[in-house]
């Protein structure tokens, strides 16, 4: 055993495992800390200090549009630094302003914050320096994402040490007053944001990264939904029973809510470095490396779940009575209840990263999404029907045993796929055409590649819940690289939101009135790629024209050049 770990550590891998978990659990010792010194603190501090925490989970990604995760996965496949730095200045061009108007939202609307947040009005001293932890946090956290994309695991794991665990730490030692300590934490966050960011810009600023803009909110904002979905699987929890039984029980709540995110802070680095490899062995076309890897952490990451969520719930009174002190008894019931969504908790955090790099399409987005409805069902009736605080822990947990459990389905089916194509000797491309009922012919007959085709029967796009489930079986068994839409008109969309696998779009010539232009031009922003019959059709298009490839007249060159683009379409061609 200590001959293979020191094996790894000569790797270049092993060590970026062994500086990612080394900060990851320094990160964890802190915020174990920061906790315990507002329990000192008292019961009415820690349960404040806990809802503002959870609500900075919970509204950061509001400000990064899904572009953490989507600087690492660009940073890491692009090998060029400027084209790497031309990312992080696409990304800064929404964040900055966004995080700048949060912090003005905290300052001027106070009172309603208050309320929304705290459940009254008497808190509304502790909004505007919440507003700047949300805003320092989200700049910090492009910063650490575009290191960790560069694979600068040093720097990012001591920027993450040093914001998430010494700022507040730092900022409880220096003040005695809650309201002190938050403008402290999120002025430490801004300075640590600064230092990350400015040595990238030495140079200067790269001008125009319209289409780095347009490859990262394409990427990253079908993921912002799943983003606040698990920020509120959280938080939302703690908001409903603030109203419903106060903030004392708000605060039990979410402290049992904090003790899932200190236990997936064990996970946290599998997940911080699976993501950037996995990207990088995908576009080496490393399908058998990835899948052993992955069948690895699996079971690394349901044993290690299992055993604290054992551990924790036979002896919750003792750990926490060791944490807390006196104050624990308030806090044991609640956490226990809470706790028993650990396992599908840690399952989601420690593989999740895995998804992001394989599908275009967001998958965490969308089982977030669904775990989310399954509560705000639970929080509807908790609203409508008198139940005790606990019956949204038990919610709680219950969203998060459904995200554990399609997480580890998608899983493996990724894997599935990584062994399919490690055997595959064929690597003829799979092309999947999905045609409206008036859609005419492709020209892919006798191309040499593999086309199944899928005709939609329904004409409206919004109403295709049977064509959805159809066309989701089709994928299943065909398995494409690659989805082709010859008409954007319709289908276009529909395919987009329903489909893992990249969508190539083609827009036509015509234009398209009423309703049907907005769907037509979000499939086209959305797209992994674009096909334009002319330059007409290219010329309708409101972004991408720069990329939009226009078919030429000529029958052979004209399915040469489709057959271009869908290859560049492919998990494989992004990376390249």
């Amino acid at each position: 055993m200590l001959h293979r770990l020191l094996a790894s550590l000569r790797t270049r891998q092993g060590r970026d495992h062994v500086l990612t978990y080394l900060g990851e659990g320094l990160v964890l010792l802190g915020t174990l800390v920061v906790y315990r010194l507002a329990a000192d603190a008292g019961r009415e501090e820690l349960d404040l200090y806990v809802v503002v925490r959870r609500t900075v989970s919970f509204a950061f990604p509001f400000v990064l549009l899904g572009s953490a995760v989507g600087i690492t996965r660009f940073v890491a496949m692009r090998g060029d630094e400027e084209e790497q730095r031309r990312y992080l200045t696409a990304s800064l061009g929404w964040v900055i302003p966004l995080a700048l108007l949060t912090l003005l939202a905290g300052l001027v609307w106070r009172a309603p914050l208050s309320w929304i947040v705290f459940g009254s009005g008497a808190q509304a001293h502790l909004v505007p320096p919440l507003a700047l932890m949300v805003a320092s946090v989200s700049v910090y956290g492009l910063g650490y994402s575009y290191l960790r994309g560069r694979g600068r695991l040093f720097a990012a794991n001591m920027a993450q040490v040093l914001a998430l665990a010494g700022s507040p730490w730092i900022a409880f030692l220096m003040f005695d007053d809650l309201e002190a300590v938050c403008w402290a934490t999120g002025a430490g966050w801004a300075l640590i944001a600064l230092a990350c960011l400015a040595p990238q810009f030495k140079a200067g600023l790269p001008r125009g990264v319209g289409r780095e803009r347009g490859d990262l909110l394409r990427y990253g904002m079908p993921r912002v939904p799943g983003d606040l979905a698990f920020g509120a699987l959280l938080t939302v929890p703690v908001y409903a029973v603030a109203r419903t039984h106060g903030l004392a029980a708000s605060g039990e709540v979410g402290f049992g809510a904090t003790l899932l995110n200190i236990t997936a802070a064990l996970f946290a680095p599998m997940s911080l470095v699976l993501l950037p490899a996995s990207a990088s062995q995908l576009a080496a076309g490393d399908h058998a490396g990835l899948s052993r890897k992955i069948g690895r952490l699996s079971r690394l990451t349901l044993i290690a779940s299992l055993a604290m969520t054992v551990a924790f719930e036979v002896a919750a009174g003792a750990i926490l009575e060791l944490y807390l002190g006196p104050t624990a008894r308030h806090y044991v019931d609640m956490s226990r209840i809470a706790f028993l969504g650990a396992l599908p908790f840690g399952v989601f955090i420690g593989l999740r990263s895995l998804l992001d790099a394989y599908y275009h399409t967001p998958r965490n987005g969308i089982n977030l999404t669904t775990a989310f409805l399954l509560l705000v069902l639970g929080s509807v009736f908790h609203f409508l029907v008198p139940t005790p605080a606990s019956l949204m822990a038990w919610m709680m947990a219950g969203a998060l045993g459904y995200l554990g459990w399609a997480t580890w389905r998608d899983v493996a089916h990724v894997r599935a796929e990584l062994d399919r194509h490690a055997a595959t000797t064929d690597n003829t491309l799979r092309v999947l055409v999905v045609r409206g009922a008036s859609t005419g012919r492709h020209g892919l007959e006798g191309a040499g590649i593999h086309v199944q085709e899928h005709t939609l029967k329904d004409r409206s796009w919004s109403l295709r819940l049977r064509d959805r489930w159809r066309m989701k079986r089709e994928l299943r068994a065909f398995r494409p690289d690659v989805v082709l839409v010859p008409d954007a008109d319709g289908p276009g969309l529909f395919t987009v939101l329903s489909s893992p696998v990249p969508v190539v779009i083609t827009f036509g010539a015509a234009p398209v009135r009423g309703p049907g232009r907005w769907t037509t031009q979000a499939a086209a922003f959305f797209g992994a790629g674009i096909v334009c019959t002319d330059d007409a059709a290219r010329e309708r298009l409101w972004w991408r024209r720069e990329e939009a490839q226009v078919l030429p007249g000529d029958g052979e060159q004209r399915v040469r050049t489709l057959l271009t683009v869908l290859r560049s379409a492919t998990i494989t061609g992004q990376a390249g």
